[in-house]
């Protein structure tokens, strides 16, 4: 790899070493290349990698979603099978994704800086709150609008709204005239197992702080405390899909070491949550292909990751020929060792992307605002 070249072939070249392709001809056609601002690629231009997930338990997990089951069954083929919605996973990964990017503008904060054109300190973080509730930091012109018109919606506050997570993943309720959308998308994780083989539930003490015992005082009375959870077994086996659409080279990078190493999902994480990623198949073209109900069709019963991984690649390698399909045991190995060795570069060339990406869409909406 020259010194001089862009960063679009950069990250194309460690694409390659990722998926063991020896032409990156090959792969230009389905990422951006965002090394100048370009209002073209403020809408999406059918450029998908279709990432095939396995999620392997490496210990009992809560996953909890709206109304109040401990763990939600999708009724199939006269059976239950545990589910994960994706924003259980995606909640974690842009955390994981957070987190690096924090670690490296510790270390390279003047560098971050500059592509910023700021000197302030960069935040970002994902926090809840009420657009009337109470709040300590200053609230944006457009939060101080709602709130003067009586609204009561929830916002994620805390976005700074620049940096790739947020480019990536997407925000909203910023100042301005347009929100951004997240150029990750994915739909149902499923169990490989009925939920009779994949379920267990295991009854737990409430432990009084002051007292240390599972006693405590009600009314005057020491009364027992006791609870139940439903929990997915560990070693269970869940499959599904992400379409990931439109990023560059060290967008994608980013977001695919992120990803591999996301290692807790689901609620009590400092208890619960442990989980494996696996990526047997990238299947890069010009639309989405498959889903997780799709694949889950094809693994249905197998308790065996081998299997799994074997009956996924099969079918991709199959049915997808149109598509550019990449199939291996598992990428993460490969993910890791490429990204680790580079991974100052592929972020501080994410910054640029993402600079860029938003530079982009703030003139496509600055032309269709023209008169």
């Amino acid at each position: 790899m020259s010194a001089d070249s862009s960063s679009f072939e950069k990250g194309l070249n460690l694409i390659a070493n990722i998926l063991n392709e020896r032409n990156i001809n090959e792969l230009k056609p389905y990422f951006a290349n965002l090394d100048q601002p370009n209002q073209e690629n403020a809408v999406p231009r059918g450029r998908v990698a279709n990432i095939f997930l396995i999620l392997v338990s490496e210990g009992e997990l809560v996953i909890r979603h709206e109304g109040g089951e401990d763990i939600s069954i999708a009724r199939l083929m006269d059976n239950g099978y545990p589910i994960i919605l994706h924003e259980k996973l995606v909640s974690a990964w842009r955390r994981e994704t957070l987190e690096m990017l924090r670690h490296h503008y510790d270390t390279y904060k003047d560098n971050v800086n500059k592509i910023r054109g700021k000197n302030d300190e960069w935040h970002c973080y994902l926090r809840p709150f009420q657009g009337g509730g109470k709040r300590t930091e200053q609230k944006s012109d457009v939060e101080k609008q709602e709130k003067s018109k009586g609204k009561n919606e929830e916002y994620i506050g805390g976005l700074c709204g620049e940096c790739p997570n947020c480019m990536i993943f997407g925000y909203a309720v910023k100042d301005g005239n347009y929100n951004v959308k997240s150029r990750i998308e994915g739909d149902l994780y499923f169990s490989t197992l009925p939920e009779n083989k994949s379920v267990v539930v295991r009854t737990f003490n409430a432990v009084d702080e002051t007292t240390h015992t599972t006693y405590i005082p009600t009314g005057g009375e020491r009364t027992g405390a006791l609870f139940r959870l439903s929990l997915i077994k560990a070693g269970t086996i869940f499959v599904g899909k992400v379409a990931i659409k439109d990023l560059s080279p060290a967008e994608f990078l980013l977001s695919l070491y992120s990803l591999v190493n996301t290692t807790r999902i689901g609620g009590v994480k400092s208890d619960f949550g442990k989980i494996k990623v696996i990526i047997p198949a990238i299947t890069l073209c010009e639309h989405e292909v498959s889903s997780g109900y799709d694949i889950f069709t094809k693994v249905k019963d197998k308790n065996d990751t081998t299997e799994v991984v074997r009956a996924i690649n099969s079918y991709l390698s199959e049915n997808f020929k149109n598509c550019k399909v990449y199939t291996n045991t598992d990428f993460t190995p490969n993910i890791n060792n490429v990204i680790k060795s580079n991974e100052n570069e592929i972020i501080i060339n994410a910054w640029g992307d993402s600079t860029n990406f938003k530079k982009s869409i703030e003139k496509f909406v600055n032309a269709k605002q023209s008169p």
